[in-house]
């Protein structure tokens, strides 16, 4: 697993916040270091000219791993692309998770992921219409 500073530095070498160049960077809040809350979703923005401060407010507001590129595909059930008027015109998912494939996990979550926890495409797509969530909406986004 790449440290933080190998991080900042693999997202600024793709181009972020250098000369209007934008980048794609995620934030995968399944895998938190001690003191985070482990979440069964990834955040990923495309095309910001923000990424490296979109990485650093994921280290350290939630302890997660962050990198440069998309969130992985691998176990995804579907994800909600956020209905957001981004300064720099990017765009924002959240990609939800098969717990299953997280051996600490119970079978609903409950003893490892953070609410929300979704375990089928009917129920990432709730999450994606909640407004308590989602205040500016979401809509329901496959991999």
């Amino acid at each position: 697993m790449a440290n933080a500073c190998s991080v900042v530095t693999s997202i600024a070498v793709e181009g972020a916040d250098f000369g209007g160049a934008s980048a794609n960077a995620y934030c995968d809040r399944r895998y938190v270091t001690e003191g985070g809350t482990p979440s069964a979703f990834c955040q990923e923005v495309v095309g910001t000219l923000a990424a490296s401060q979109f990485a650093d407010d994921c280290r350290d507001n939630h302890e997660a791993t962050t990198g440069p590129g998309l969130c992985p595909r691998a176990e995804i059930i579907a994800g909600c692309h956020l209905n957001e008027n981004n300064s720099d015109n990017s765009q924002v998912w959240d990609w939800y998770y098969d717990i299953a494939s997280f051996p600490d996990a119970e079978p609903d979550g409950a003893a490892y992921f953070a609410p929300p926890v979704a375990t089928s495409v009917a129920a990432v797509a709730a999450i994606c219409a909640d407004p308590t969530r989602y205040p500016q909406g979401a809509e329901l986004a496959y991999p």
